[in-house]
């Protein structure tokens, strides 16, 4: 099945489009960034530090714009990868460099956000649509013409389950890893103290 016929496939907003100066008829929003993402799938984000943080946008124009909602599912169009929103990311602005995929009751999100980025066919199909580009960027029209392959909603909640709880681990894993880092780091200086 096509992931069209299943969800509703949009890109998120190109800022210089909506962006204001702040005013009594503007609304700050915080922005969903590579930085969200990485936390959300368990990766430790080094990258440069964002800077655009929060844009204001007009009040009457926030009901048409891609705010990130739990459940929904985010592809970044560049790293080819996908992400379930998590609680604390919900309410944030979704940007241009993101695919918002709003799933039907025929798609698990969790099961989704598995397929994209684990299983193999979804894997060669993406490398296959991006080869011979300068910039492996994803297309909105590709992704809605992404073949998925779907089980019942059972076994999609299974695989999902399984999927959150594998990438729970690996966060808490590489959480665990800094803190010993960091405690490490911590004795390592009180010990030279006390040698002085």
């Amino acid at each position: 099945m096509f992931l069209d016929k299943c969800s509703k496939v949009m890109q998120g907003v190109i800022l210089a489009r909506i962006e204001t100066h702040p005013g009594p008829d503007t609304i700050p929003l915080s922005l969903y960034t590579m930085k969200e993402m990485n936390e959300s799938i368990g990766v430790d984000y080094r990258g440069s530090i964002e800077k655009l943080q929060k844009v204001h946008v007009p009040k009457n124009r926030v009901d048409e714009l891609p705010i990130a909602k739990e459940g929904m599912i985010l592809i970044n169009l560049t790293a080819h990868k996908a992400v379930s929103v998590r609680p604390e990311h919900a309410g944030k602005l979704i940007t241009s460099n993101f695919a918002v995929i709003e799933t039907n009751e025929k798609l698990n999100p969790l099961y989704f956000e598995w397929y994209f980025n684990e299983h193999p066919s979804c894997r060669k199909h993406l490398r296959i649509a991006t080869q011979g580009s300068i910039v492996s960027a994803l297309s909105i029209q590709m992704l809605r013409s992404l073949e998925i392959e779907l089980p019942s909603l059972r076994n999609q909640e299974k695989l999902g389950h399984i999927y959150q709880l594998t990438y729970k681990k690996k966060r808490l894993t590489n959480e665990r890893l800094m803190l010993e880092e960091k405690l490490t780091k911590q004795l390592l200086l009180n010990y030279l103290k006390e040698e002085n």
